[in-house]
């Protein structure tokens, strides 16, 4: 056999490249290589195409073996980017570090660099590394974008009304999680979203699928069967939906085995996609000839969006996990209801809105007002009113937070507990506070196991709702804990979730329309006879099994997907 030129084999690979054969892209390397054994850019093209293929461990390998060579720096940056990929973030942020220990502007590296530290919760150096590659256009939208994700989470406020501005007017175009959670406009958020996604999802693809009974065939896709919200929201509605009119096809990654356990015994089949690619994933769906799919992770954090495409059932269905649109034309429908989402709100969306007839948000039917600790186990007062926001730090806001300031500076028997996220969370909320009242009445709480968690809960007076994204989950919780929860209708999905859950219990007293208001009603409850009032009111709602009905939930549930498939 004639030996082919370098420039030969590398006009082939391109061509097989720009056609998408990446299986007949290694065969090419393959031989190259035993042709050109010293030519380590091929060998760096064979660990690329290995990662587009999802083959990580022999991306790893090939990749490895450039460390001594004079591609070494290439190399750590790819295996930073496949640490951070499969979360192995100490390694990630390692292989960072010795990609710039001879090039300290290697940019890519850097950005892999502050993104392992952020997910390593070194905030501080992610933010400085953040701030350097602001000046580097080709790494400006991203740098933004990571920059304003840390000082959301370390509630850092000082440019808190210009990036909102620079998002509203989408002078950046961020993940939309990020984007929903700073602007309430709906009109700013779904194009948003629609550049986020243009690059990122795939086109439509008609192909009917053919059934094999007389059963919906209905699957579920989700990587949330673990320690996470979604899981405590939803887990108890399996158990409830029709098997005489359903299939059901559980599509799980990540998930942890007892928590597996739990729900399996709900579905035909539970089906574990963790070790299989995105072509793998898709083709393994595709393969139950599913007549509905509901995409339960849709595009927050740890989503499988990429195997998501319009072939892969005859109706896609986006619910729970995202409230806003995913800017996306692959999802047929997304699940809400006419507070979150009011009918003029259409024309924001993607997906065509299927209404569930009360709140769209699932509960899991459990309540638990037993008490089992003291006040003095958090290091919580004995007798003093607790105001409470256990939401995650980045809900937190400016606005919001002044005006607890300002409520507690006129009330001194009121104390502020808040979810603990760090040390430069609480230096910022310090330096927000300016003096205004005595910084130990601000309390931070511990991540704790969701049992405790649910048990401490019990000892907050009044609930303290987010402004521009809502508890979701964390509402429910208050709720069903007999707790008084007070929050502001705001103009877009994340804005309403907690008066959707809230007029569904028929508490619309909790409910408020703007700042006054919201603040009055929280001055309200500080008085002691008001907030036991309210308290018993919200304990006769839960009590009351119509409205915490699963069971309910989940005929409503099904007739909205009867609706979508027909």
């Amino acid at each position: 056999m004639q030996k082919k030129s370098l420039n030969e084999f590398n006009a082939e690979l391109q061509a097989n490249i720009n056609n998408g054969e990446f299986e007949e892209s290694i065969s090419i390397l393959s031989i190259a290589i035993t042709q050109y054994p010293n030519e380590n850019k091929l060998k760096l093209n064979l660990g690329n195409v290995y990662k587009v293929l999802g083959q990580i461990d022999n991306a790893i390998n090939v990749y490895t073996t450039l460390l001594s060579t004079s591609l070494k720096n290439i190399a750590n940056n790819n295996l930073s980017a496949i640490m951070l990929e499969t979360g192995q973030i100490e390694k990630c942020i390692n292989y960072a570090r010795s990609a710039l220990e001879d090039n300290e502007n290697y940019y890519d590296a850097k950005y892999n660099l502050a993104l392992g530290l952020f997910e390593n919760k070194n905030y501080s150096e992610s933010l400085n590394i953040c701030n350097d590659l602001l000046i580097e256009e080709n790494y400006r939208d991203r740098a933004y974008e990571l920059k304003i994700r840390v000082e959301q989470i370390i509630c850092k406020w000082d440019h808190f009304s210009e990036t909102q501005e620079h998002l509203k007017n989408n002078e950046i175009i961020v993940h939309p999680f990020l984007h929903v959670s700073y602007v309430s406009d709906e009109s700013s958020n779904c194009r948003n979203a629609k550049s986020w996604n243009k690059d990122v999802l795939s086109t439509k693809v008609n192909e009917q699928l053919i059934k094999t009974d007389n059963k919906i065939r209905l699957g579920f896709l989700c990587g949330e069967i673990r320690n996470h919200p979604t899981y405590y929201l939803i887990k108890n509605l399996f158990k409830k939906i029709n098997k005489d009119t359903f299939s059901m096809y559980m599509f799980s990654y990540d998930h942890e085995t007892g928590k597996k356990l739990h729900i399996e015994q709900d579905f035909n089949e539970f089906i574990d996609i963790t070790p299989l690619n995105a072509a793998e994933s898709k083709d393994k769906i595709k393969s139950y000839d599913l007549d509905i799919l509901i995409d339960l992770t849709t595009i927050i954090s740890h989503n499988r969006s990429n195997i998501i495409h319009q072939d892969i059932a005859k109706v896609i269905i986006a619910y729970l996990a995202f409230p806003g649109t995913t800017g996306s034309h692959i999802y047929d429908y997304i699940l809400t209801d006419n507070i979150v989402t009011p009918l003029e709100k259409q024309k924001y969306y993607s997906e065509q809105f299927m209404f569930l007839p009360k709140t769209y948000q699932i509960n899991n039917g459990e309540i638990n007002i037993d008490i089992k600790n003291e006040r003095s186990d958090f290091n919580l007062p004995s007798d003093g009113i607790i105001l409470g926001c256990l939401n995650q730090s980045f809900k937190l806001d400016p606005v919001f937070f002044d005006i607890w300031i300002n409520i507690m500076k006129n009330h001194e028997n009121t104390y502020l507990w808040l979810l603990n996220n760090g040390v430069e969370m609480k230096k910022n909320i310090n330096k927000f506070i300016d003096k205004r009242i005595d910084l130990k009445r601000i309390i931070y709480a511990d991540r704790i196991d969701y049992e405790n968690h649910l048990q401490r809960i019990q000892h907050i007076d009044i609930a303290l709702d987010t402004r521009i994204y809502n508890g979701h989950t964390t509402t429910t919780e208050m709720i069903q804990a007999g707790i008084p929860l007070v929050t502001l209708k705001g103009t877009h999905f994340a804005s309403r979730v907690s008066s959707s859950i809230l007029n569904n219990l028929e508490l619309n007293d909790f409910i408020t329309e703007n700042y006054e208001e919201y603040e009055r009603k929280i001055i309200s409850l500080i008085n002691q006879d008001e907030c036991i009032c309210a308290k018993k009111l919200i304990r006769q709602k839960i009590n009351n099994p119509e409205i915490l009905s699963v069971k309910i939930f989940a005929k409503d549930f099904e007739q909205a997907l009867l609706k979508c498939f027909s």
